[in-house]
């Protein structure tokens, strides 16, 4: 796969989207360093340096569980790579020792699919970020990383039978769960993902799924 890489960028994906509005997919973007990364809804992704921002442009997708799929893969290939123990927080962030260490974030286009991954690989987080982490000291990750990731997304953009690996990598089930979703803050318990990927939320002797929304606070039981 062709992989256009830079020190730094104002944001893999909104470079990616401009090349996809004249090249064929699939390729990547990818950046040590973001100056305007954003994820969900916009919001800003603190994209400091000694990190791997990676946008990979693919084909439209038949695959209602792209961004879980992606999570999946690449948690299993980390774990691989480093010997870590990477889990997934519903829907897109991996988690490292309790904190965050990576998001996903997927826009349809015009020309296809972007799936953006900022991974904070060894940068200094401010204490402003309590709740992330870095996932390897400065210096320590190979060089092609970002090709290797590449094709693990590609590859992950077919795989519509994540769902098992899913839950098995899952830092929630069994916890209880604040999900924040359209200015409505919703409590209970994780009691895993169904079929359609969705969050189960169980409370009073009551499920709810849910298929959007940001969990922002955790506890165990």
């Amino acid at each position: 796969m062709e992989i256009y890489c830079y020190p730094v960028l104002p944001s893999t994906q909104d470079l990616a989207k401009k090349l996809l509005e004249k090249k064929k997919p699939p390729f990547a973007v990818s950046a040590l360093e973001q100056t305007q990364g954003y994820g969900k809804q916009g919001r800003t992704f603190y994209s400091p340096k000694n990190g791997l921002y990676l946008s990979v442009c693919l084909e439209k997708q038949e695959n209602p569980l792209l961004t879980l799929a992606v999570g999946t893969a690449v948690a299993d290939f980390l774990r691989a790579r480093y010997g870590l123990e990477i889990g997934l927080k519903w829907a897109n962030d991996l988690f490292y020792q309790g904190k965050k260490v990576a998001g996903i974030l997927t826009e349809q286009v015009a020309g296809g699919i972007v799936v953006g991954l900022g991974l904070n690989l060894g940068a200094e987080l401010p204490t402003s970020l309590p709740q992330a982490t870095r996932l390897l000291e400065a210096g320590d990750f190979d060089p092609l990383l970002a090709d290797d990731l590449a094709c693990v997304i590609c590859r992950a953009a077919s795989w519509q039978d994540c769902l098992p690996r899913y839950r098995e990598l899952s830092i929630l089930t069994g916890r209880r769960v604040t999900l924040k979703i359209a200015g409505r803050t919703i409590f209970g318990t994780c009691a895993g993902f169904d079929d359609q990927g969705r969050l189960l939320l169980e409370k009073g002797g009551k499920i709810s799924a849910w298929s959007s929304g940001e969990v922002i606070k955790t506890s165990f039981l």
